[in-house]
């Protein structure tokens, strides 16, 4: 008895070695094939060359605020909330307005952590004819009519009531949103396992110094913050940006996770690896366009919140049809302009090039830092 267990716990330790020696090879392989696109522990293809930087606008906002390049402009949804059906819009900044001697509304929820998509309702001790409920997610520069507002991203919202020209004083409550899973799209700037020709070893996004450091690690310790329960899934996006366009692309590897993971926050951080002189040619717009519809689709039934950024290279075809795209579908985008071919948040320490032009631990934290923004 003790021979035959001394040689199934042999056979045993063969098998781990083995199996260790297979995981090495493939490692080193990982940087001269493309891997199809898969859930989980995925090794995106990685750019070697990336393109020159004719001009770039510079960051200069401080880390956790917005910025956008020249030309371009960012539209806020109303603000951190959905009204209800039916509801209108009123900006009454420049209003001089008499004041209403009566109680504001009361938040039901009364501010807090809640999940994505949460209802929060209004409520007075006391209601004169013709009173209307407003409430504004912008400090009071604009007021939106409606009993009710579905919480889309955190925010300071305020509340009063209006009688014609009247309001009463406003109260506010700050609503900060957790969601429970976390789908992160995208190419070797959200994740690539060791290439030692390049001179790359870790197993994380390119070029981040350690696993903690890049932007989709940073993101998710953030959201766990407020919810300890939050899972994360990558998914590689490199097929829709290097085969886009051809017959043979199926767009069938976003199937799975979304059927399966069900994610009620989607990050799509792609973009890098489309060849930006083809995108009218091979009809990025159209692709692009069917893959964002294909993820609405795939996601109905379920609240979910989608978060898109443009290219941290100089793409500007590739991120005009992004920003088009995304204003069309009226979802949130992060315009990563402000980071084209500014030296200060790419990993330049490292002598191949291709692993020199992805974002450093600076970079990565101001990635992080504007998709935060969008969320929350």
């Amino acid at each position: 008895m003790r021979s035959r267990q001394k040689w199934n716990q042999l056979l045993f330790d063969i098998s781990k070695s083995v199996a260790a020696i297979l995981l090495l090879v493939l490692a080193v392989n990982s940087c001269t094939r493309e891997y199809p696109a898969s859930v989980g522990n995925i090794i995106p293809p990685v750019v070697i060359t990336p393109p020159a930087s004719s001009s770039a606008c510079s960051c200069t906002t401080s880390p956790g605020s917005t910025t956008t390049s020249p030309g371009t402009s960012t539209t806020t949804s109303p603000g951190s909330a959905t009204t209800s059906p039916g509801t209108s819009t009123t900006s009454t900044a420049a209003t001089k307005v008499d004041t209403l001697a009566i109680k504001p509304p009361a938040f039901s929820p009364n501010g807090g952590n809640f999940y994505f998509s949460t209802i929060v309702k209004l409520a007075a001790d006391s209601l004169p004819p013709g009173a209307m409920y407003e409430y504004s997610t912008d400090n009071g520069n604009n007021w939106q009519t409606g009993q009710q507002f579905t919480l889309t991203t955190g925010a300071r919202v305020l509340t009063r009531l209006r009688v014609g020209d009247k309001v009463s004083g406003s109260r506010a409550a700050v609503f900060s949103l957790f969601y429970k899973r976390l789908l992160v799209i995208g190419n070797s700037i959200m994740f690539h396992g060791p290439a030692l020709n390049l001179g790359w070893t870790n197993s994380n996004g390119m070029a981040a110094s350690a696993p903690e450091k890049d932007f989709v690690h940073l993101l998710t310790t953030r959201l766990q913050t407020i919810n300890p329960a939050t899972t994360l899934q990558l998914q590689a996006g490199t097929g829709l940006e290097l085969d886009f366009g051809k017959p043979t692309y199926l767009m069938d590897e976003f199937d799975a996770p979304m059927q399966t993971f069900k994610p009620d926050l989607i990050v799509i951080r792609i973009g890098e690896n489309v060849s930006d002189g083809e995108v009218q040619t091979r009809k990025f717009e159209g692709q692009f366009r069917q893959f964002i519809d294909r993820l609405i689709q795939l996601s109905s039934g379920q609240p979910v919140k989608i978060v898109t950024t443009t290219s941290v290279w100089e793409k500007p075809q590739t991120d005009a049809v992004i920003r088009k795209v995304i204003a069309e579908k009226g979802l949130t985008l992060v315009d990563l302009g402000c980071m084209v071919g500014q030296s200060q948040y790419f990993a330049g320490q490292y002598a191949n090039k291709g692993v020199a032009a992805h974002p450093g631990d600076v970079g990565m934290q101001r990635i992080s830092d504007m998709i935060w923004d969008k969320i929350q």
